[in-house]
């Protein structure tokens, strides 16, 4: 259902920013899949309507198709976060205020809309802090009772010119991470590997945003897919133990108050969630667990 933002952070807040605490309290902590279309919500493909994740991300794709897919998640048990591509020009890295307002009013109303996000990974398309702030006093005046969130990459120059986060920005910072990697640009024939900065870097977004916007919470999104082109792609396939790993870091260190898996379906990919049933189950498992209070 639609939640009020000042509940709506409380409940957010409830997902701890330790694994030790996770472990003793069961919470309501986000468990996020994105790009879902429409027609795998109708058929609970693989299961995800099952009660194990909380919310989907979603680009709209005109007004009947936003319509459709709130009524589809509202069956499906999931609450929407929507992104409204007519809002951003990520190719000339230009945003459009002006424009929200519009898709806002064709979404606030309904009981599984449970906000908006933005922008993503601003830093890599060249829009400013300035004009992240001014898609979010956009949405705030279109609707100021759902939250707006913010997908932000690059994370070892989070904060640094070009990537810049501060007040006014978001309710909720998504925080995406993709560390399973292999060396050569891929090509290596030693296996996979995780990239180890990762903690410092969660760690230092986690005191930057303490520091600067003290309260918001921040999710991880982990990495489930691997790449696809060139033929050697440095991003690889999570195995299980990588994907917990992924997980645990995510509250050990960042703090992370909700989880997003990234990605559902993508065709540029040699794998997504959606040809990967056994991703999903580990997955499904890992959400069991947090919600349970049993995750380590």
């Amino acid at each position: 259902m639609a939640t009020a933002l000042g509940a709506m952070l409380l409940t957010t807040m409830l997902g701890t920013a330790t694994v030790a605490a996770v472990e003793a309290t069961a919470s309501p902590t986000p468990m996020v899949l994105q790009n879902v279309p429409l027609e795998d919500l109708g058929t609970n493909r693989l299961g995800i309507c099952d009660g194990s994740f909380t919310h989907v991300i979603k680009n709209s794709a005109g007004p009947n198709n936003v319509r459709n897919y709130l009524n589809a998640a509202q069956k499906c048990g999931l609450q929407v976060i929507f992104t409204f591509p007519e809002t951003v020009n990520y190719t000339t890295g230009s945003v459009f205020p002006s424009r929200v307002a519009y898709w806002v009013d064709l979404v606030k109303a309904h009981p599984a809309l449970f906000g908006y996000l933005s922008v993503k990974e601003p830093s890599w398309h060249g829009i400013s802090a300035g004009e992240i702030r001014s898609l979010y006093s956009a949405f705030r005046a279109a609707d100021p009772s759902h939250p707006v969130l913010a997908l932000f990459g690059d994370t070892p120059n989070f904060n640094q010119p070009g990537n810049t986060w501060g007040t006014g920005m978001a309710d909720i910072l998504v925080v995406d991470w993709y560390p399973v990697e292999t060396a050569s640009g891929g090509c290596s024939t030693s296996g996979t590997s995780y990239v180890a900065t990762g903690p410092r870097n969660l760690a230092n977004i986690k005191t930057i945003v303490a520091r600067k916007t003290p309260g918001t919470p921040t999710w991880l999104m982990a990495q489930t897919h691997k790449n696809l082109a060139p033929s050697c792609h440095k991003k690889q396939r999570p195995t299980e133990a990588l994907l917990r790993r992924q997980v645990r870091d995510g509250f050990t260190y960042l703090g992370a108050t909700g989880m997003a898996f990234h990605t559902w379906m993508n065709t540029n990919y040699a794998m997504d969630e959606r040809r990967d049933p056994t991703m999903v189950s580990w997955m499904k498992s890992i959400a069991a667990e947090v919600h349970g209070g049993t995750f380590n």
